[in-house]
């Protein structure tokens, strides 16, 4: 009986006699490089700030820590996030109240209509 010839290893000698075999090495190591960049600035992008730094936004001045920590605590990281809820949600909240969502209107905050 015949041997059966090992079609992948042929052609990876093949491959690695015509140099190819190291570029796609170079080439793979290059992408690997340029995903691990994209992957942290990505990360950098979607962190999270600290509660300290939320507190400290502008549009928070007039709040009390213990109600900016409650949003905090509930996904609102930014002004940006106030977007997605509306004045009903706030007040839904434990301690938010009347005044707090229009101290936060005030202080230019835009909530969902």
């Amino acid at each position: 009986m015949a041997k059966k010839k090992n079609r992948k290893k042929a052609l990876k000698l093949q491959m690695k006699r015509q140099g190819l075999l190291s570029k796609a090495k170079q080439a793979v190591a290059s992408v690997a490089e340029t995903a691990k960049t994209v992957t942290q600035d990505v990360k950098d992008s979607f962190k999270k700030p600290s509660l300290e730094e939320f507190s400290a936004l502008p549009e928070l001045a007039d709040i009390r820590s213990n109600l900016a920590e409650t949003l905090y605590n509930e996904g609102i990281v930014s002004v940006q996030d106030f977007a997605d809820w509306t004045e009903k949600d706030l007040l839904g909240l434990k301690g938010i109240g009347p005044a707090t969502v229009k101290k936060l209107q005030e202080n230019g905050v835009s909530l969902k209509a």
